[in-house]
């Protein structure tokens, strides 16, 4: 229904000829009063002008953000346009023909939009001829002089081969301008509406450019009855689906609400067809409860989860990460959750609710003085259930960084590190925190041996281990040549293991040639098993070879590729080793790792890198 005047104004027009000024809102009618209303106004003189103020009090608001997609679709005949009093609103200033005989313009619609208290803001659609429309929005001062416009809708029905429509919000003006040619394109353009009335470009980027999988993305947007414009596009992500290349995850951001700095967002997630974008299975959840809410604390990043959660022996489940990031300096803060999704028939089901895996925040002076705390997860599958489904093991690395001005007026950090284990567990709808208690490895020394001998074997170090000695260095050649049980493959440094009559009972795979490979010991008064780590080096510390000996018998369990990023401190004196639910955990106490050393020597910051051995295999995992 459209409300074109006030029943005030409606009153003194019919008596006077012209209605006051007012800057009042006009008071919600109920529906009989409109339609009085309109019917009295249908028999105004066409002559009748009103002044700005007028067309301000007596025109229809629309709440923020709001489409604006207006086309030659939205009206079924005449009775569909509102009268518009062009002059009030100075359109010719706008189409200096708007006026000239055979032009053919004419403004068809009017509302207005609150914007911002310091200007009006009125967005009217204005027909040229029979086959333009164009809709614009235009700053007012409180005078009733134009500011600035731009246009906000675009329809042409002579090619039918371009359209423009946009978001209007608080403070931001996004347009999209459609192309239908081979393909279809579309190009994003985002404006600032300042507090000054000015509206300033600032940024153009083309959709179809910007995603590899536009028409992957386009696909799914149509699935959804969603148009680009709905959504926040810097924040789509696709990821093809690792366990199945014929589909991908997409995640589309639907704006909710909108303003300076905030902004409010539905999530839809889905699985899709890679050939015909056609959705597979979906999830909807709106931002009342999905966590999805730039304010204070900005939402910078959605991301899919490349790494996948065995949940059953055959379900699979994938994870989507949300970070978020704080906007004052004195008081740090960020963020990162995430939740886990598994298929139910047609739809996604979500079975870990926003779980936050990441969390960093203290309070400082700005310039020295101040604590700390970064919390850093990782998740590892374990092998007990609850309800059906596997336990999630949470290996949680705390640490805490107190930096303060020494008496000399230097800046120095202390920073302490503790581990802690929690268990998700499955409780028949989602995943719930647990605590856990882990089983903590320390290392220890056994009684060295001195002058043991094994035939034709070099012993760098040897070890009196319960009723077996363990002993490292490798097999002697014979004339500079490679002999048994030495091979071109099997070589060099390696551990063994012999029973009370000197028997080798137990030889690892050569490594090559090192200038070390020294075992460690490392116990636990609550486990049966002894876990060797022997750190191998040459100039530089390169990681280590671990093994576990289990009721008399001692097994290779892999090689831990990883050092601190203190070389003068090997992965042997700052490993930390926990078992739990029958699942080992490598972590290292330290700021930094270097994965790969010797090789790719790829240096990251430890927000808690681990290797993991579950189900005799090891395997590296990071957050």
């Amino acid at each position: 229904m459209k409300i074109q005047y006030h029943i005030a104004l409606l009153v003194l027009i019919i008596s006077c000829g012209q209605g006051p000024k007012t800057d009042k809102e006009p008071e919600i009618e109920t529906q009989g009063a409109v339609e009085i209303i309109e019917t009295a106004l249908d028999t105004l003189p066409k002559s009748v002008h009103l002044d700005f103020g007028e067309v301000i009090a007596n025109s229809q608001t629309k709440k923020l953000p709001h489409i604006e997609d207006t086309n030659f679709d939205s009206f079924i005949d005449e009775d569909d346009y509102d009268e518009v009093d062009a002059e009030a609103l100075k359109l010719n200033q706008i189409y200096p023909d708007f006026n000239s005989e055979g032009h053919n313009y004419r403004a068809i619609t009017i509302y207005k939009i609150p914007v911002n208290t310091n200007f009006h803001t009125i967005v009217t659609t204005i027909q040229h001829g029979d086959n333009e429309m164009e809709t614009i929005i235009i700053n007012y001062d409180t005078e009733g002089n134009i500011i600035d416009h731009k246009q906000v809708a675009f329809d042409e029905i002579a090619e039918g081969m371009s359209r423009s429509v946009s978001r209007i919000s608080e403070s931001k003006l996004t347009v999209n301008k459609i192309f239908w040619g081979n393909t279809k394109e579309v190009e994003e353009i985002e404006y600032e509406i300042r507090g000054n009335g000015t509206i300033e470009k600032v940024s153009v980027k083309k959709l179809n450019d910007s995603f590899k999988n536009f028409a992957l993305i386009n696909g799914v947007l149509t699935d959804l009855n969603l148009d680009w414009v709905q959504t926040k596009t810097d924040l789509i992500s696709t990821l093809e689906h690792p366990d199945n290349p014929n589909e991908s995850i997409v995640v589309i951001p639907e704006v909710v609400d909108e303003g300076e700095q905030y902004f409010d967002l539905n999530s839809h997630i889905v699985i899709a067809d890679n050939r015909s974008g056609k959705i597979m299975n979906k999830y909807f959840e709106s931002q009342q409860s999905n966590q999805w809410v730039s304010d204070a604390v900005e939402l910078r990043e959605i991301i899919i989860d490349t790494a996948l959660y065995p949940i059953t022996e055959e379900i699979k489940a994938f994870g989507i990460h949300v970070n978020y990031y704080g906007m004052s300096r004195v008081n740090p803060y960020s963020n990162k959750t995430l939740a886990i999704f598994v298929k139910s028939g047609d739809s996604l089901k979500k079975v870990l609710h926003n779980y936050s895996v990441m969390n960093y925040g203290g309070e400082w002076d700005g310039d020295c003085n101040g604590e700390f705390v970064h919390e850093g997860k990782t998740l590892v599958t374990g092998t007990k259930k609850s309800n059906g489904y596997y336990d999630i093991l949470v290996n949680n690395k705390i640490t805490k960084t107190k930096n303060f001005t020494d008496k000399n007026g230097e800046c120095q950090s202390n920073e302490t590190v503790e581990r802690k284990e929690m268990t998700l567990k499955f409780n028949g709808s989602t995943y719930a925190e647990h605590d856990s208690e882990a089983i903590l490895f320390s290392e220890y020394h056994p009684e060295k041996l001195e002058g043991i001998h094994i035939d034709r074997f070099d012993v760098d170090h040897a070890y009196q281990l319960e009723a077996f000695k363990i002993a490292a260095g490798n097999y002697k050649p014979e004339d500079g040549r490679t002999v048994a049980p030495d091979t071109e493959t099997d070589w060099g440094d390696r551990l063994l293991m012999l029973d009370a009559s000197n028997k080798t009972v137990y030889q690892s795979k050569g490594v090559g040639d090192l200038y070390l490979f020294e075992p460690h010991f490392y116990k636990s008064s609550a486990s049966d098993k002894v876990i060797i780590i022997c750190q191998m080096a040459f100039e530089y510390p390169f990681g280590g070879e671990a093994f576990i000996l289990e009721n008399g018998t001692l097994k290779q369990i892999g090689t831990l590729d990883m050092e601190g990023g203190d070389e003068e401190k090997y992965l042997t004196e700052i490993v930390e080793i926990n078992e739990i639910d029958d699942t080992i955990i490598f972590a290292l106490k330290s700021d930094e790792v270097i994965l790969k050393p010797g090789s790719e020597d790829t240096l990251k910051t430890n927000k808690n890198v681990i290797y993991v051995y579950q189900n005799n295999e090891l395997a590296l995992k990071t957050n």
